[in-house]
């Protein structure tokens, strides 16, 4: 099949890439087309380019008021469509999926949205449940969302979850990774890896903050995010600030290629979503969280199963510092015979074989 992957932002780091990511790898077999926004990051679309040779990358200005120059990208894809013989759009977030909509008009292909996050923006909202025939989200609650706050029939809406390449992610000799990466052996590590948004910053607000109880049972204790985005100097200033109360004990980077190296280096990650699997595929409990109003916490044998359904997303309990703290404890005592067991579970459900296919079912339905 010939598949046009419609991303509306420009290219850079975070979630809905990683996720496109995915996306190609599982459907790489096929004809694939990437539309991306102008303005992406020229490094990390010749990394893309590297990784998927055969991809074929439009740049597109779907973002701006820019009437003029919507028209004539709207009319560049129509006719790529047209050319290429696409059978279906896959069009990530709402945005995208509204472009979509507009191509469909003018080639009668089909499409659908993938939606990554709740659509914080969104207006006229019950609109997109008239416009969009087919929606993917990664957990039940943003099916929820979709269903109660913008009035989507549950038959428009599948349930999919992130798959993760499990030939990329696996475990690796901890000191070794350490050593690479110039880090203290003997420290206990916990890490944190987010797009420093205002949503999930205010996380890495929550964690730093949580450090000083940690500290009191665990001093050898280090935390170690990587992150960018626009939070990133407020998040910065905290870092020098509690530094310089407390010692060295809190660091930041840029995102990096070799996250891999990072996860097995680490004695825990913070984190949600991709980033969370990624890691319990290397063998590492997790603390689960992605707002600062209500998280999971610690992953277990018996919550693992849930926190794939909600993609690591829950409503268990408040976020506090003490008890962030808490459940970072908790995860530092996860038995290394459980976090087998867990990998286990992960490898079994969250495949990117298991994620294509399911895509592919859907996209078969629409043809």
């Amino acid at each position: 099949m010939n598949f046009l992957i419609l991303f509306s932002q420009p290219w850079r780091v975070g979630g809905a890439e990683t996720h496109v990511e995915a996306l190609l790898k599982g459907l790489e077999e096929h004809t694939l087309f990437l539309a991306v926004n102008v303005g992406s990051n020229d490094e990390k679309l010749a990394q893309l380019k590297q990784k998927f040779p055969r991809v074929t990358i439009v740049i597109i200005q779907a973002r701006g008021a820019n009437l003029f120059r919507w028209q004539k990208d709207i009319k560049i894809l129509c006719d790529l469509v047209k050319r290429e013989q696409i059978d279906v759009i896959s069009a990530q977030q709402r945005t995208a999926g509204i472009w979509a909509h507009i191509i469909r008009y003018f080639t009668q292909v089909p499409y659908t949205v993938t939606m990554h996050d709740p659509w914080h923006r969104a207006m006229f909202k019950t609109v997109y449940a008239k416009m969009f025939a087919a929606i993917f989200v990664v957990s039940r609650n943003l099916a929820d969302n979709l269903i109660e706050n913008f009035g989507f029939a549950k038959e428009k809406i599948y349930q999919i979850n992130n798959g993760i390449d499990f030939s990329a992610f696996k475990p690796m000799q901890k000191e070794r990774c350490r050593q690479k990466l110039g880090l203290a052996l003997e420290a206990e590590m916990i890490l944190h890896v987010s797009r420093l948004s205002n949503v999930k910053g205010a996380v890495s607000l929550t964690i730093i903050e949580s450090m000083e109880h940690v500290l009191r049972l665990r001093p050898n204790a280090k935390l170690v995010i990587i992150g960018e985005g626009p939070m990133r100097k407020e998040i910065n200033d905290k870092i020098v600030a509690f530094n310089q109360s407390h010692g060295d004990k809190i660091k930041i980077y840029d995102f990096v290629t070799n996250i891999n190296e990072w996860y097995n280096a680490t004695d825990i990650l913070v984190g949600e979503g991709r980033v969370a699997m990624e890691t319990l595929a290397c063998l590492k409990p997790i603390v689960a969280i992605r707002n600062v109003d209500t998280f999971i916490g610690a992953i277990h044998e018996q919550n693992i199963a849930y926190a794939c359904d909600v993609n690591f997303d829950g409503k268990d309990q408040k976020v506090t510092a003490t008890h962030m703290a808490a459940e970072i404890e908790r995860a530092f005592q996860l038995q290394q015979s459980e976090s087998e067991n867990i990998a286990r579970y992960i490898k079994n459900r969250l495949s990117l074989e298991n994620m294509a296919k399911a895509y592919l079912d859907v996209f078969q339905q629409m043809k």
